[in-house]
């Protein structure tokens, strides 16, 4: 089985990267295609009576790619409750990290599924170990990134900036997907930001997702409709197997 992966990062934290990975599992899972999902850990994650800890992140992934509650561990296998790096987190809470786990876990997920979508933490520099950020994570496994942007003022300056850190550390770059982009009331900030992405980076902008609703985020095949008529799915895919495993 040729098997093709996608990570998502992003310029900040609150970009949306959680969103995004999950509509493109719903629009792989509505193609027919059972998606491969996974994050390492994830940290600001809730405690429910009980003392159960929870990820919100995980819980909406799975929904979105049609996953049963057993497979929650093998989503994002490490929880961590306080709302800070990993790095910071797993110190705080006396959880130990181990990278080279996380990344025999991933792989694992990618082995068995044609396509597979992996969520990073933070952005392309945020330390899941002191030793192991984000982007040795997704340099070891080599796949190539997505990275989630918002119309803003200030994000071509990231944009720009991770685009071209990623490809000096080895990690292809596919280009960008604009999260919560509202064409009726998109101006000259918003039409400047898309013109600068790709004209100071000579990178493609993939697709324009809209803000979701709070219903559509409840409806997986709603959010597969609107990923099929806003995101470039079938380029994504083609620009993502051709990039695999290139250093």
């Amino acid at each position: 089985m040729e098997v093709t992966a996608i990570g998502i990062t992003a310029t900040d934290t609150e970009m949306g990267k959680t969103v995004v990975t999950g509509a493109l599992a719903a629009a792989l899972r509505y193609r027919g295609i059972v998606p491969g999902i996974y994050k390492p850990v994830a940290s600001g994650c809730i405690r429910k009576e009980g003392g159960t800890l929870i990820s919100t992140d995980a819980e909406f992934q799975m929904k979105c790619a049609g996953y049963p509650e057993e497979k929650r561990r093998e989503v994002i296998p490490v929880v961590l409750e306080a709302a800070l790096a990993p790095a910071e987190a797993s110190k705080l809470e006396g959880v130990p990290l181990d990278p080279e786990e996380m990344v025999r876990r991933a792989r694992a997920v990618m082995a068995s599924h044609e396509v597979t979508v992996f969520e990073g933490i933070g952005g392309i520099t945020a330390p899941i170990t002191d030793e192991f950020l984000v982007k040795d994570y997704f340099r070891a496994l080599g796949v190539p990134v997505l990275i989630v942007v918002r119309p803003i003022l200030g994000n071509v300056n990231h944009a720009v900036l991770t685009s071209f850190y990623c490809q000096r550390m080895g990690i292809p770059v596919l280009g960008f997907l604009v999260n919560g982009w509202e064409e009726a009331t998109a101006g000259a900030l918003e039409r400047g930001n898309l013109y600068y992405y790709e004209k100071l980076t000579g990178l493609p902008v993939l697709g324009k997702l809209p803000r979701f609703t709070e219903a559509e985020l409840e409806d997986p095949e709603a959010m597969a409709k609107l990923v099929e008529k806003h995101v470039e799915l079938d380029r994504i895919l083609v620009l993502a197997g051709a990039a695999e495993g290139r250093h």
